[in-house]
């Protein structure tokens, strides 16, 4: 049976889960069309407002991801600290 470490475990989780609170803040950061003022008005403006709007939609989505790994790891922690008794 593997060892778990209970308290590294949560320890782990709650990075993950404030990683995860950081990406999806950092949707705003992603203003690709908005960098690039020289295209400003031109038709390579409306792609980089796709590919911003993809950005945006990858971030929020690992962000997530981050936040249910973090989940986990914390029902991992609670179920072994329950099983061995060690809460």
């Amino acid at each position: 049976m593997p060892q778990i470490d209970i308290e590294a475990t949560r320890a782990a989780a709650r990075a993950l889960r404030d990683g995860g609170a950081a990406l999806e803040g950092a949707t705003d950061d992603v203003a690709v069309a908005g960098l690039a003022g020289a295209l400003r008005g031109s038709a390579t403006e409306s792609a980089l407002a796709d590919l911003q709007s993809t950005g945006r939609l990858r971030l929020s989505d690992a962000g997530r991801e981050l936040s249910t790994l973090a989940e986990g790891m914390v029902t991992l922690a609670d179920h072994t600290a329950e099983a061995t008794g060690e809460r």
